[in-house]
């Protein structure tokens, strides 16, 4: 008689919620193929269920409780609904084996099953070799030959006592060849799963290889995988690229940690993808996680990506931080700084959208050097996309299990940080933030926070960038001398103020009571991940882009008088011209004649003072709700939405 093996992989609603997208239980999906590629596993076990979003646990119990084995695949945004769920599955049936796996369990806590008694074993690091062995055991005894696990001595019926004991036996051998894992898609594994649920969008995960080569203390991608990449086979990768274009799967998240590090591999993967596009056209968007010491291939591949796929996917170009101090404490080395100018440059000579991620509350980092970030972003080129994370404590990276003290890390749990998570009452997931640290206390910390609001509303979304890049070049005015000068004068200004203390109080909020409490703005719930991009939302929704321009109008005629007027006034014209206002939508594309020609001078060194005709656009959807415009400011900032594509 065969056994059921189960799994519990869920994870929430992905993107606009008319979408109804969600993705599919990879990870589990893997484990299943691989040991179902053994006739010997095929003949003894049967699939039984998979919970892959985030249902009622009543119903979980009742779909699960008749399995003989199930496994929880757990990460921060499904770590307590596992947790619960597993708890309440052991109480409707004592008999099931229980097996938690995934990056979250504590498992170097060595009293691991004091907290979690309900779990029987814990994988601790690759999951498919461990699983096997697991489903060819023939008693719980055997569970203690195989490495890379926690045991349950509580759950082993042999011994007297039941008393909870964590047994670790050790490391397990990393997986060399992926060449034995199949593909879940390939397989069929999901098949079923699409059958039954045809109102779905399915998300696809796709991994053409594993591991990370860089050990940055904050996070556990390198850690727990040993750090030495191994590739997928082509074919495979290939194949599955097929499988999405023939099921109209329209969005792909690549899990890579480095995609262009394999420079001509990885050409070869984005040139196939291109392709399946073109015959099917599906998938529609995708996102990965470029290589971090980029060449001028990973260009090639980006370009190759957007003006033959289409793709607006443009460049991540993460540093996370520019400070040398919190480089070293976190285990980090960046790109050196002329190598990233000249990226920069060519992101913005090919129009490449391009992005950095910074992280806010590492170790080492001082309000000062926080603010330096962006001022030295600003003079190697990028003034389009930065993108700011607050540090988050990952349960078994290195800065959580022993930097925590060494660097007087302060934290709280945030219940607003992860989409959808802030629905679920008991159920929902926090994430722990880090709120001070030795050379950066909480009231630092929301300055910080407050400094990024000002230069991602501002700069990044251009109202104030081309103003300031001009200035710095025309009378070597620094990016911090202005935005200094800049922030003194808009909190002058009644309704700017307004928006200036209400995200300030909000995120004194999120770092003191672990959620914001916001108001929804235009229909856009605002959280803890988007807070920063509210004035912007903001802006539209109360109709206010010209009384921002009124506001920077008044700040440039007051503080660089030394500057002719009437190039002042062009000069505004021309910025105000690059931002999208939602009630103008109708007027683009729109074409303007000023007497000087700004983006030769800001960008190529050119002449100034030229008489220039410039073409303005807005290649999207005219007749947009202000609502979907607003949401589109949050989910599609990455490809520069709410921004002209500015041509002579």
């Amino acid at each position: 008689m065969t056994k059921i093996v189960s799994f519990v992989n869920p994870n929430f609603q992905q993107g606009p919620k008319e979408l109804n997208a969600y993705y599919f239980p990879y990870s589990v999906g893997v484990l299943w193929s691989y040991v179902m590629s053994f006739d010997h596993l095929e003949e003894k076990y049967d699939l039984g269920e998979f919970i892959w979003r985030r249902d009622p646990i009543e119903e979980a119990v009742e779909q699960l409780k008749d399995s003989d084995i199930v496994g929880f695949s757990t990460y921060i945004w499904n770590n307590n609904y596992n947790n619960v769920l597993a708890r309440k599955l052991k109480e409707a049936n004592p008999n099931i084996l229980v097996i938690f796996g995934g990056p979250e369990p504590p498992i170097e806590d060595p009293e691991f099953f004091e907290r979690f008694p309900y779990i029987d074993l814990c994988v601790k690091t690759e999951g498919e070799h461990s699983f096997k062995r697991i489903l060819e055991s023939n008693s719980f005894a055997d569970y203690y030959d195989i490495p890379g696990m926690l045991i349950n001595q509580a759950a082993d019926p042999n011994l007297i006592t039941h008393h909870s004991k964590t047994i670790d036996t050790g490391s397990a051998e990393r997986i060399m060849d992926l060449t034995d894992i199949p593909s879940p898609y390939l397989t069929g594994v999901f098949d079923n799963l699409m059958e039954k649920f045809p109102e779905v969008r399915w998300n696809f995960t796709m991994e053409t290889n594993r591991g990370c080569p860089y050990q940055c203390t904050y996070c556990d991608w390198g850690s727990l995988t040993y750090g030495k990449i191994k590739k997928f086979e082509l074919q495979r990768v290939f194949a599955e690229l097929e499988w999405i274009g023939q099921n109209a799967i329209d969005f792909i998240s690549f899990t890579d940690a480095n995609f262009g590090i394999f420079p001509e591999r990885d050409m070869m993967i984005a040139e196939k993808l291109v392709e399946v596009q073109k015959q099917y056209d599906n998938p529609k968007s995708y996102t990965l996680t470029w290589a971090k010491n980029q060449r001028a291939e990973v260009i090639e591949i980006v370009k190759v990506l957007m003006f033959e796929g289409g793709s607006t996917i443009g460049l991540n170009l993460s540093v996370q931080t520019l400070n040398d101090a919190t480089l070293e404490a976190v285990k980090r080395k960046n790109l050196e700084m002329n190598k990233v100018v000249e990226v920069f440059e060519a992101c913005e000579e090919n129009g490449i959208p391009l992005f950095t991620e910074l992280i806010l509350g590492l170790p080492e980092e001082t309000l000062e050097s926080w603010k330096r970030n962006f001022f030295e972003l600003y003079k190697g080129g990028n003034h389009t996309g930065i993108t700011v994370y607050q540090a988050q404590l990952f349960e078994n990276t290195e800065m959580n299990l022993t930097q925590k003290e060494q660097y007087d890390i302060e934290s709280t749990t945030v219940y607003d940080y992860l989409v959808g998570s802030y629905n679920e009452d008991e159920l929902r997931e926090g994430v722990e933030v880090v709120t001070a640290t030795a050379t950066m206390n909480k009231h630092d910390m929301i300055e910080a926070q407050m400094v990024s609001w000002l230069q991602v509303t501002f700069h990044i979304n251009g109202l104030t960038n081309y103003i300031s890049r001009f200035l710095y070049k025309y009378c070597n005015e620094e990016y911090s001398d202005f935005y200094e000068k800049f922030y003194n004068h808009i909190v002058q200004d009644a309704w700017l103020n307004t928006e200036y203390e209400r995200v300030k109080m909000h995120y004194s909020k999120w770092m003191n009571e672990g959620e914001i409490g916001h108001d929804p703005i235009e229909g856009m719930e605002i959280h803890g991940w988007n807070l920063i991009h509210s004035s912007i939302i903001q802006m539209q929704s109360k109709h206010k882009v010209n009384h921002f321009f009124d506001v920077i109008q008044d700040f440039l005629f007051a503080n660089y008088s030394d500057v002719d007027v009437h190039l002042l006034e062009e000069l505004i014209i021309f910025q105000k011209n690059y931002v999208i206002d939602y009630d103008q939508l109708a007027t683009y594309p729109r074409n303007i004649n000023v007497d000087y020609d700004f983006l030769s001078y800001i960008q190529e060194n050119g002449e100034l003072n030229t008489p220039t005709a410039y073409h303005f656009d807005f290649p999207e959807d005219k007749t947009q709700s202000l609502e979907k415009f607003c949401e589109k400011l949050f989910f599609d900032r990455r490809r520069n939405f709410g921004k002209a594509w500015i041509s002579k």
